[in-house]
């Protein structure tokens, strides 16, 4: 049984899902594909510029970091990252928390180049504001949980979202309030990426 097979999706709901899904991602792996080659860059270089403008936390630009958040290997993560330094697209410096260690930076240049493919996501974007705000937020809590499970069951390592951070009181429901700002949270303030976050493993 798979699901891709379409006589699969007559009768299992679960599987059309999973299809749609792939189907979704095959949208973000053409969009950054063709931003990519644009820039004589290749898809995870082009991710990692973004990633770095907008991660200013030096433990997160670590190459250990990175690898974690990207889910591939240190040796990976180390090969792209040369390549954007000898482009002069990024800078490294010593890590003053951990000698061993480097974190990096964009250059002029890097940050006038990711200025300009960052919003590759565009055609995305578009076709998302034409649904109601009623299916905006229906989409968006059912993304939400699905992600959280896919992170509780170590598919996906890295994630700042509001569900798996030490200030989040509630039920991912109906009730959704965060310790930290000491307020409740509307569904369109739930966060995915939150600079505040932190792990759920602080409880203890």
């Amino acid at each position: 049984m798979s699901a891709f097979d379409p006589e699969r999706h007559i009768t299992n709901v679960d599987y059309k899902i999973v299809a749609a899904l792939e189907k979704i991602s095959e949208v973000f792996r053409v969009l950054l594909w063709t931003e990519a080659k644009e820039h004589k860059l290749s898809p995870i270089q082009m991710q990692l510029l973004i990633f770095i403008k907008y991660h200013n936390s030096d433990k997160q630009r670590r190459i250990a970091s990175m690898a974690r958040e990207f889910n591939l290997t240190k040796a990976t993560i180390s090969d792209s990252i040369k390549v954007l330094e000898l482009k002069g697209l990024i800078k490294r410096s010593d890590d003053v928390l951990d000698s061993r260690s480097f974190n990096f930076s964009l250059t002029e240049q890097g940050m006038k180049l990711t200025g300009m493919i960052e919003n590759f996501t565009l055609p995305l974007d578009g076709a998302i504001a034409t649904l109601s705000p009623l299916q905006k937020e229906q989409f968006l809590m059912a993304i939400l949980e699905l992600i959280y499970r896919l992170n509780q069951n170590g598919i996906i390592s890295t994630q700042r979202m509001c569900y798996n951070c030490f200030y989040y009181n509630g039920d991912r429901q109906q009730v959704h309030y965060c310790n930290l700002m000491q307020k409740a949270l509307v569904i369109d303030e739930l966060r995915i990426e939150c600079p505040e976050h932190k792990t759920t493993s602080n409880r203890q």
